[in-house]
């Protein structure tokens, strides 16, 4: 299931970057999950470090609210991660 989640937002977020304009800046809501076997899946900054291998700059990953794992009874992040994209680079003639 991680797999799909993480492999599935990669794929959107490379193709997004063909139509953003340089500058543009995206938010995203995501929360933190405990697997079954309470691994702790730190899903904001996992997706912030696919963001930037794509070449898009992270603005923030700031704390939205807590809220209570039923299994675990823990209290999980939920965060929003921003994002810019910076556009294509261009290389200097000079």
């Amino acid at each position: 299931m991680t797999k799909l989640y993480f492999g599935g937002m990669a794929r959107h977020l490379a193709d997004l970057r063909a139509v953003l304009r340089p500058g543009a800046q995206l938010a995203y809501v995501v929360g933190d999950q405990a697997s079954y076997l309470r691994v702790m899946i730190r899903t904001g900054h996992l997706l912030a470090g696919i963001a930037q291998s794509l070449g898009y700059e992270v603005v923030g990953i700031d704390l939205f609210r807590t809220r209570l794992a039923t299994a675990t009874k823990e209290q999980l992040r939920e965060e929003v991660l921003v994002l810019r994209w910076p556009g294509e680079k261009t290389k200097s003639n000079g």
